[in-house]
Parts: C-alpha cells; structure tokens; sequence
C-alpha cells in the first residue's frame, strides 16, 4: 500500500512540474505574441504598465482607472476618441494585464500609492481628471481625498458605491469570500498550467469536459457566474474577452483579484470615511441595469458633492462607456470645462488680490 501511494505521490509532482514547465513555456510565448501597447514603468517594487495618448497641454490630464479585472483594454476605443481633444494615460493596476504582480493586501490605499508613483515615474504632471468604472470608481475618489491640489474633477462610471459595503450584507460578504477562495484555487492550478490547459481544451472538441473543470474549479460560485457561459464575461468588451486565454490563465491575476475581494469591504470604508466633500466637479453615472441600492448610493454621493451631478444610462449596462460611449464622453467634457472655469476664475482672483496689495 504504501509502495502504491508512493509512485502516485511521485507521479503527482512530476505532473505538476510538467504543468509548471508548460506554464513557463505558455507565459513566454505569450509575452512575444501579445507585447504590451504601452510602456513598462519600475515604480520600485515593481514595473507597471502605463498606456499614453494625446498630447499634453494646458487641459488636465485623464487617467482612466478599470475595473475590479479589467485592464487598459477596456477603454481602447474610449481613450483614442479622448486622445483628439486630452492627453490621455490608462494603466494595468499590479497583477492585472501586463502589469507585475504587486505587493499585497491590494488595497485602496496601496493602489493609489501606486498609481501616483507611476504618474511621478511618467513624468505626467498634474492636474488630473480621475476617470473610474465600477471597483476604479471606488480608488479614485480616495486618491482625490488624499492629493485633492491635484486633481480637478471625476467622473464615476457605474462605481462600487461605498454605501453597498458600510455595512456589506452578508449575502455579498459571503459571495466575496467565495471568489476569493476561487480565486487563490485557481492561482494554485495556474501556477501548474491547468488553467492554461482548460483554455485550451476550450477552443477544442473537449469542450464540455473543460467546462465540467471550470465548474469543479469554481464550486460555490452563485449559478452559472463560474461557468463558461457566464453572463459576467459574455458582457465584457470584445477586446478584453479575446486576451482572457493570455490574462486569466496567469496566477498573478486570480491572486489579485483574491486580495481586491477580500479588501473590498475596508477599501469601501476607507472611501466612506474620506474627510471634507471633494469640492471639484463630479459626474456619477449608473447604469440602467444597477441594482437600486446601488443607484441610491450614486444619488446620495453625488448629493453630498457641492459639485456633484447624478445621471443614469438609460441604455447601458455596466459597461456604459462601451453602450453609450457618448454619455460618458460628455460627462467627461463636462467636467473638463468646469475645472477650467475654475481655473480661469482663480487666476483672475488671484490676480485682483495682487493688484489690489500692490495699489496699498
């Protein structure tokens, strides 16, 4: 008996150096078939990938945040129509995308610590406009409460509303915990190379078993968000869908995605407790299939700004700047406008009072 689990022990490890083996292999193909659109940034303890369009001018600069998984990719065809008129960055937060793997816990705070260093590192200057969908519209406010002479507006698209999460109910509390531990499954077996495989045993006549295995993988998930028919990823952008066989079959990613989840709830609170209004423009936008509680939320933080406005994509989803692009693009030029008016209004302040201090 023992002799028997002695060679299935030997046989296991030698499986599981193989996967590990044919992962490397994986990851380095990809790398040289899918390079990064942008550029990768060292931000000390680790590198950051940074997409840069437009030109710099007197405008402010739009830094667009993603999603919970998302990437710069998410915005590909809002930031090229952004680029006519901004200088525009997008970034792939640690782990995501073709960013490293970061230090953990991944939380709000750590991930702006990150993105004003990559922002000093670019060399982009401020002021910003903070442009957030869904989990990146729950950072950037705490970014603008913690640099708030550097940013000049905001625009929410479909954000995390801190009042969802203070205090989180205990269905949602206990689905993160579940897709947090999904998630660190999953980082296990694509370290060995099975998520690899299952992705491609996807494209094959194996299908159906390889959807069995994204089930088994994914037990405990609420109905069918752990399967390959997931109405989760059949929403996503095109662009995104066709890079998650090269994103998703990295352990960096589920181990990302474990710690976001399981911060959500204190990076919340930490959004909740954000001290002073912002008092820069604000434009939160829900999107028309938002839960209410959600939506109530947006009103209500939008309520609290002295320069905050609410408005609902009638026609959107969650994915609003791929459903109506133009909402958001207005939004953004919106607020673009407002920050200039009080730019403009400063300065003519400012030099009244010097005029007026030198006629003393």
């Amino acid at each position: 008996m023992l002799h028997v689990l002695a060679w299935i022990l030997a046989f296991a490890a030698f499986a599981a150096l193989l996967g590990a083996l044919y992962q490397v292999l994986g990851s380095r193909r990809d790398a040289k078939l899918y390079p990064p659109p942008g550029k990768l940034l060292d931000i000390g303890t680790h590198r950051l990938h940074l997409l840069e369009s437009g030109r710099p001018g007197p405008a402010p600069t739009l830094v667009l945040e993603a999603g919970l998984m998302s990437t710069v990719l998410s915005w590909s065809s809002l930031q090229l129509e952004l680029s006519k008129s901004f200088h525009v960055v997008s970034y792939d937060r640690a782990g995501l995308g073709w960013s490293d793997l970061g230090p953990m816990p991944r939380t709000a705070d750590r991930i702006v610590d990150e993105l004003h260093t990559l922002l000093e590192k670019a060399s982009i200057p401020p002021p910003y406009i903070l442009v957030g969908h869904s989990f990146g519209g729950l950072t950037v406010p705490v970014f603008a409460a913690r640099f708030p002479n550097e940013v000049a507006g905001m625009v929410l698209v479909d954000p995390v509303a801190p009042g969802e999460w203070n205090p989180p109910p205990d269905h949602d509390l206990k689905q993160t915990r579940i897709g947090a531990k999904v998630c660190r499954r999953s980082a296990i077996l694509a370290h060995i190379g099975v998520i690899r495989l299952i992705a491609t045993l996807l494209t094959t006549r194996a299908r159906n078993a390889a959807a069995h295995l994204v089930r088994l993988i994914s037990r405990g998930t609420p109905g069918n968000a752990g399967s390959v028919s997931s109405p989760w990823f059949a929403a996503l952008p095109e662009n995104e869908k066709a890079m998650a066989a090269v994103f998703w079959v990295q352990s960096k990613l589920a181990l990302t995605i474990a710690s976001q989840l399981e911060n959500l709830p204190a990076s919340a609170l930490r959004a909740a407790q954000l001290p002073n209004p912002f008092d820069k423009p604000v434009v939160v936008i829900s999107a028309s299939t938002a839960s209410e509680r959600r939506r109530n939320g947006h009103a209500a933080m939008a309520k609290l700004l002295p320069l905050g406005n609410h408005i609902v994509a009638s026609n959107s989803n969650h994915w609003i700047m791929q459903e109506e692009s133009r909402l958001v693009l207005s939004a953004i030029q919106d607020v673009a406008n407002r920050a200039q008016k009080a730019t403009e209004s400063t300065t003519r302040n400012s030099l009244a009072s010097k005029s007026h201090a030198g006629a003393l």
